[in-house]
């Protein structure tokens, strides 16, 4: 009789040891199939990192574990394992269940792996499986300068610069005349913080460029105060090129959400109306850039405000489309576009909620319609901050896309790089 209680027992114990594994990863992969999955508690996001501040707690869990849904195939396939055990076992019904949800589980884990490789594909970039597993290069053993580039109304404002290695000391590199960076953060236009992707920052100088990562004020309508504090970074860089070994006619803008927007901005406005006051560039009207990048951006503020995006858009602008069209319609980079705008890299997720990718296609549009030269690139599977993710498909892909646009629009020179590079 006991010997009969410990198999039954044992049986029990394997089926519902296989089952409960099983609906652990179908919770896990219901995440990256279902538009509104159910989500596990906003304190598990602390658990997986600093929530970067151009997303929600939310759609930064979807986003990480979409972007390591490979650690789902593992854990699925180890599920299986566990219902073969039970179905040794005895428990028949049960542990069929539980490998036909594996089964379930894996597929779906591989969804993203399928369409990154597609991407891949288009954009000619090897995947690296090592790569996806390995963490960033450690951007705490690069030091940096921080720097301030105005002081409007007595508030300074910073930006921190990364150097590539061996320029520290800023003399040899005043000959090579190193093409730069200059990093606008996001953050709903009202929050945020310089140095948010500090391992982009290292990736980028490793690559060879002098990366300026700065602040712009934030407050309840900066909408004519952040464009004009972008501008007067960019001329800030310009007019301080000598000092940190650039070249004042490779300089790029690059940023993400809200940043992005302001980049594109700044990029296709040239000279802001307003300059910022206390701006400690003597020539802040040199503003001209040779390329701008926006990862996932606002392009059209009326369009977004109608279909119920960024709800602090209004704030920022101080109306709405209805009261403030023309403001608008001003601060909109798909309204500003001109043949004379500089070359453009976007790249956006499909699965983008906070901003959808029709803000990217819409630009691309219209770049293409104005004949500037442009670059998109759409990550299917992708949402908000996927960049947070270092090793993701969703970052591999942008790295290596970037690096040849860069290469191509500021004329990187091979030899100018130093120190390891991280793809």
């Amino acid at each position: 009789m006991r010997i009969h209680e410990q198999g039954a027992w044992k049986k029990w114990f394997a089926g519902a040891a296989a089952l409960s594994w099983a609906g652990f990863g179908l919770l896990w992969a219901q995440v990256i199939v279902l538009p509104s999955p159910l989500l596990p508690p906003r304190s598990f996001a602390e658990l997986l990192g600093e929530v970067p501040a151009t997303t929600s707690p939310e759609r930064f869990i979807v986003m990480i574990l979409k972007e390591t849904s490979l650690v789902l195939c593992a854990f699925a396939l180890l599920g299986l394992l566990l219902a073969l055990l039970a179905y040794r076992a005895g428990t028949r019904g049960g542990s069929v269940v539980a490998a036909l949800l594996c089964a379930t589980t894996i597929a779906v884990s591989l969804a993203p792996m399928v369409q990154a490789q597609r991407v891949a594909a288009a954009e000619e970039v090897r995947l690296s499986l090592p790569g996806y597993f390995a963490g960033p290069a450690s951007a705490a053993e690069r030091p940096t300068e921080t720097a301030t580039y105005a002081r409007p109304g007595g508030e300074d404002l910073e930006l921190d610069v990364w150097r590539p290695h061996g320029d520290a000391s800023g003399g040899p590199a005043a000959e090579k005349g190193r093409p730069a960076v200059v990093v606008v953060h996001g953050g709903g236009w009202r929050s945020g913080t310089r140095g948010e992707f500090p391992e982009w920052n290292a990736w980028l100088a490793d690559e060879g460029h002098v990366v300026f990562d700065i602040d712009y004020r934030l407050s309840a309508s900066n909408w004519h105060e952040a464009p004009a504090d972008v501008a007067c970074a960019v001329g800030w860089v310009k007019e301080n090129a000598q000092r940190y070994g650039v070249d004042p006619g490779r300089v790029a803008l690059m940023g993400r959400s809200a940043g992005g927007h302001l980049a594109l901005l700044a990029a296709y406005t040239g000279a802001p109306t307003v300059p910022t006051p206390g701006c400690e560039a003597p020539n802040d009207r040199d503003t001209g850039v040779a390329a701008v990048v926006a990862f996932y951006p606002p392009t059209d503020l009326a369009r977004l405000s109608r279909q119920g995006y960024l709800s602090g858009m209004d704030r920022f602008l101080g109306g709405t489309p209805g009261t403030a069209p023309g403001r608008y319609r001003l601060l909109s980079p798909v309204s500003r576009v001109d043949p004379a705008d500089p070359p453009t890299f976007l790249v956006h997720g499909v699965d983008d909620e906070i901003v959808p990718s029709g803000e990217s296609e819409l630009l691309a549009g219209k770049l293409r319609e104005a004949g500037v030269p442009y670059h998109l690139v759409e990550l299917p599977w992708a949402n908000h901050t996927f960049d947070f993710s270092w090793g993701g498909w969703g970052s591999q892909i942008t790295r290596s896309s970037l690096e040849e646009f860069l290469e191509s629009r500021l004329g990187t020179p091979q030899e100018a790089r130093t120190g390891p590079s991280v793809r």
